[in-house]
């Protein structure tokens, strides 16, 4: 690694020093970042909107689309950020043409599955995109690199978090400010501004979110990639190896004037005569020296190195570790045989039972993470917690056996069917009056009926949904089935009761 190259000075520096430095250079190289950044984020998010708003006409699910792409598009950016460190700048179309490399050989699936949640994923991309190990190298060279700065990872992810929840909060607070108040739809809740607004309502709701996000994750990952230096030039020395370079190079300068100056010596004894060919002593005691000089000079550098801060320091760790017992075995005991006996008796039972009880706290862990994950797929598949957000109900055609298509039916149902009792037809007037109820149900009253329902489950729902209603279809029904099932007879005066009672709930009011 060329660490000449580098960009930014090299010296001991903590995790806040090292995150900040981490935005500004973004900011610095705002243009080079941005512009690879957008040239692959805008065409992904124009093209899943389209898809996602023309599709299923929600534009929220194209928006949690992105943000679970982040880990794929930050490879753009740690990638840009890692070569302007080193003093290049790599164009959009180069950044494109390495886009496949980024993608497919930087562990993206582990990135946008198991570790999507990671807290600590920005210190974690740059060993998967420039470093490029896998399997337990890689796991345990996450584990080394994050053992002094996972918390300063963590912290930043949660600070960025609320940052972007900030500015898109703002942003909202403004479009509210603007948009006129004869045009904002009208909302019961909260959750119908989210779930049943109107289109341009959503768009407005949802791009300042996107907008937030792809503006501030550039420099999130900046401020990774400066953690993920910061480590490891504390872990490999980088600023104490560049400081040797510097001296070496300036030893090798000083050799090479000592090397020119016997040679224009020697060119000179040339030109005197044969005999002058011999060293001159004079020059062999100036390289003696400045051979002495340089490795005074060395060794006072080298002290003032290790006076840095960073050196001669002195860290107490501690961990457990197994008692050597082999010692204490070969040493004399004092103790009786039986004694000695008994006491070993009693460790190896101990020892059993320690075994024993570490056997069942394996088996026991293992059977409480199958019934986690067991309780979690069952609520799942109760709740419906994958199903899709916003999708609206459709009433089904046929319920019950009978038509409830509106078209189906006249426009005054009560009407007709008290007509059809009075030509003496019962059984049709009381067939039109309970259609006309189940269809009023479903498309004005938003009852989420099933196509399969009988007609005792359309009373259940009813009940369950609108229980105001639940009354006047309870009687209608057991009309119905007291003529279809029972084959009784039902007057025209309870008929025209009932239509009564049909224009009360549907009609606006009773009629002669």
């Amino acid at each position: 690694m060329e660490l000449e190259r580098l960009s930014v000075a090299l010296r001991p520096r903590t995790h806040w020093e090292a995150l900040d430095l981490g935005v500004r250079l973004g900011i610095r190289h705002a243009r080079p970042l941005y512009a690879a950044w957008f040239a692959v984020t805008l065409p992904t998010a124009a093209v899943l909107c389209l898809i996602f708003s023309l599709w299923l006409g929600d534009i929220a699910l194209a928006i949690s689309l992105m943000w679970w792409l982040k880990p794929a598009f930050d490879r753009v950016a740690v990638h840009v950020i890692s070569h302007t460190v080193f003093g290049e700048t790599p164009s959009v179309r180069a950044t494109l043409r390495t886009l496949p490399n980024l993608l497919w050989n930087s562990r993206l699936l582990a990135a946008l599955t198991w570790g999507r949640f990671s807290m600590t994923r920005s210190i974690q991309l740059p060993v998967d995109v420039l470093e490029g190990l896998r399997g337990r190298a890689a796991r345990q060279r996450k584990a080394l690199l994050g053992r002094r700065i996972s918390g300063a990872a963590r912290w930043q992810t949660i600070i960025w978090l609320h940052l972007e929840g900030i500015l898109w909060l703002g942003l909202l607070g403004l479009i509210a400010m603007l948009i006129p108040q004869s045009m904002w739809p009208d909302f019961e809740s909260l959750g119908q501004m989210f779930t049943h607004a109107p289109w341009w309502f959503s768009l407005l709701l949802n791009l300042p979110l996107l907008l937030c996000s792809l503006l501030l994750e550039p420099l999130y990952v900046a401020g990774g990639f400066m953690l993920y230096i910061k480590r490891r030039t504390d872990l490999e020395a980088w600023d104490v190896e560049l400081q040797l370079r510097r001296l070496n190079r300036a030893h090798a300068a000083e050799r090479a004037s000592a090397l020119t100056s016997s040679f224009v010596g020697l060119l000179l004894c040339l030109t005197i005569g044969f005999g002058a060919m011999a060293p001159h002593p004079a020059l062999a005691a100036d390289s003696v020296a400045l051979r002495e000089q340089a490795v005074e000079r060395s060794a006072q550098e080298i002290k003032s190195v290790m006076q840095d801060p960073a050196f001669g320091k002195e860290e107490a760790d501690r961990e457990l570790r197994w008692r050597d017992d082999k010692k204490k075995k070969n040493e004399p005991s004092k103790l009786p045989d039986w004694l000695k006996g008994v006491l070993d008796s009693i460790a190896s039972a101990a020892k059993w039972v320690g075994n024993a009880f570490a056997m069942l706290g394996r088996v026991g862990g293992w059977v409480l993470i199958l019934s986690v994950v067991a309780i979690l797929v069952y609520l799942i598949s109760r709740f419906g917690w994958m199903a899709r957000r916003g999708t609206r109900y459709v009433p089904p055609a046929e319920l019950a056996g009978f038509d409830i298509r509106p078209q189906s039916l006249p426009d005054d149902i009560a009407g007709a069917a008290l007509k059809l009792a009075r030509n003496g037809d019962t059984r049709a007037a009381l067939s039109l009056l309970f259609r006309g109820t189940l269809s009023r149900l479903a498309h004005q009253e938003q009852v989420p009926f099933a196509r399969g329902d009988t007609e005792g489950d359309c009373l259940g729902r009813v009940r369950q949904h609108t229980p105001a209603r639940s009354a006047f279809l309870a009687r209608l029904l057991g009309c119905w089935q007291r003529l279809a099932y029972a084959h009784q007879e039902i007057g025209a005066h309870e008929i025209e009761t009932l239509c009564q009672e049909w224009w009360r709930e549907f009609g606006g009011g009773a009629r002669e």
